[in-house]
């Protein structure tokens, strides 16, 4: 069994917070996500307005206390640089899929995978057993991400996903698993 925290955590960790996101992050999510790296290996809707940005973050409370959803703001010195959730959440199962987006101004510091490490040991933390993430092949940034992680790459699934301009295109699935510890 999962054993929801009642509110949405505050992890902290070395220098990187993750927590709920709050509406004055609403411009900088807008920001952020006017990348074109960010529209290409993520499924934000393009184009990606303000008001999108409000109505992602209004509902955020909203899909935690349906257990729907973790999403998180990944906060360094005071200025968001990344997004981190838990979504496609099968709660009899166990299980979860990890997805995040960084800034272009703190890509290549490991900033991503700590706070997949950071979200993934929460998740097993609160009973979760596997945790997912799926990549475009050509995302080399994201799947070395995972590998630091921690997350083995599991298969690569056929026509596993759909490219913007509506073409087929295989993904890569990576899964992370909690540590079994072995009794004496």
């Amino acid at each position: 069994m999962i054993s929801w925290p009642i509110t949405e955590p505050v992890l902290v960790d070395k220098s990187l917070m993750l927590r709920p996101w709050h509406l004055d992050d609403v411009s900088d999510v807008f920001k952020i996500c006017q990348d074109p790296a960010i529209q290409e290996f993520t499924t934000i809707p393009v184009p990606y307005t303000r008001e999108i940005a409000e109505l992602w973050i209004r509902t955020s409370p909203q899909k935690y206390s349906e257990r729907e959803k973790i999403s998180l703001a990944g906060v360094r010195n005071g200025e968001v640089v990344l997004s981190i959730s838990l979504h496609s959440i099968h709660e009899f199962d166990h299980v979860g899929e990890i997805g995040y987006w960084v800034s272009s101004s703190a890509r290549g510091e490991g900033l991503a995978s700590h706070a997949v490490e950071m979200l993934t040991d929460f998740a097993f933390a609160i009973g979760f057993r596997r945790i997912t993430a799926i990549t475009l092949p050509e995302n080399m940034a994201s799947q070395k991400t995972l590998l630091k992680a921690g997350f083995e790459l599991e298969t690569v699934l056929r026509d596993g996903m759909t490219r913007r301009d509506g073409t087929q295109t295989n993904s890569v699935l990576f899964a992370k698993f909690p540590d079994v510890k072995i009794l004496d």
